[in-house]
């Protein structure tokens, strides 16, 4: 009985340290104007974001200064065709065509993550 629990304990420890990995820290994201997110006002400013997945679905999880997890945002994903399979990830931001939304893009080799955030008028 106590291999068969140390056994499962051991596998689900690696699941979870394998999920724990597929987080990619996008480091401080400045946010150039306040912005709203499900009715809650947020002032411009530097804000931690991590690309995560929950249940093979990215979102985008922002931080506030002391690591406090202040909303999750579920990415927009979009397919990417091209040559360069290979290349490095990136990541993008800036308000888009209009400056309703602050957008932030990972770009990876087959596709396009995004957040878009509504920024306050």
């Amino acid at each position: 009985m106590n291999k068969k629990v140390f056994l499962i304990g051991g596998l689900l420890v690696t699941c979870l340290l394998s999920a724990q990995s597929q987080d990619i820290s996008l480091g401080g994201i400045d946010f150039p104007q306040p912005y709203i997110h499900a009715g809650t006002e947020f002032p411009k400013g530097n804000y931690a974001v991590v690309l995560t997945l929950k249940d093979n679905v990215p979102f985008f999880n922002v931080y506030n200064s002391e690591q406090g997890l202040l909303f999750e945002e579920m990415a927009v994903v979009k397919a990417r065709s091209g040559s360069k399979k290979s290349a490095p990830q990136r990541v993008k931001k800036g308000l888009v065509t209009g400056q309703e939304y602050f957008r932030i893009t990972v770009v990876k080799a087959d596709q396009l993550l995004m957040g878009y955030f509504l920024v306050k008028k």
